[in-house]
């Protein structure tokens, strides 16, 4: 057995709310430093089941990228190294708006780190999962790439931008968390109500 334990549970497929692959693409992004300060609430008998973010600051707030069929992708990975396990952590999506405002945005989040808050497709089959958040730990880099062609008619030529955990430093420490209080509608206005200011 692994000096940190080994495995304690097996898994079962449920036939009438199967897990249902695809995400909402509506993406919720939070400046890291706003999220450190936020209280964040965990679950007291699950290991990393986050029940409460509330953003305390006055000013403080989180912003929705909308978008629109596939072009929200999160992803996460193993990295182990040689002598401790980490977690990449990814989220790729299309922003729409080309304006120069949304450009000094955009290089705004060049310079710092964001966490990521999303929505999964299937609310009975994802149960507790049914939002996750990326970066919690370490944030999200805007990685190096091209952002922008402007004739690429898969992207209608939006920008595109690849946030992930740093090559540069260490690993998150485990999978996105999930994040869930009650049930999907008390979770579904936790989440909004990040959109909102402090005031």
């Amino acid at each position: 057995m692994s000096v940190c334990g080994g495995i304690n549970m097996g898994s079962t497929y449920d036939c009438s709310t199967p897990i249902v692959g695809g995400n909402n693409q509506n993406l919720i992004l939070i400046d890291q430093e706003i999220f450190n300060r936020a209280t964040i609430v965990y679950d007291g008998s699950t290991d990393n089941l986050i029940t409460g973010i509330t953003l305390t600051q006055i000013g403080d707030v989180g912003y929705k990228y909308e978008g629109i069929r596939k072009s929200l992708n999160p992803q996460s990975a193993f990295v182990p190294s040689d002598v401790s396990n980490g977690y990449d952590h990814q989220v790729d999506f299309l922003i729409f708006d080309v304006s120069q405002l949304q450009k000094n945005n955009i290089e705004k989040m060049a310079f710092g780190r964001q966490v990521a808050i999303l929505e999964n497709t299937n609310a009975l089959g994802n149960g507790d999962s049914v939002f996750e958040v990326f970066g919690t730990g370490l944030g999200l880099e805007v990685q190096a790439g091209a952002m922008r062609i402007t004739g690429d008619t898969d992207t209608n030529g939006a920008y595109t931008i690849s946030l992930k955990t740093s090559d540069l430093g260490g690993k998150e420490q485990h999978l996105p968390n999930s994040l869930w209080s009650t049930d999907y509608a008390t979770t579904k206005t936790l989440v909004d109500a990040l959109l909102v200011p402090v005031v």
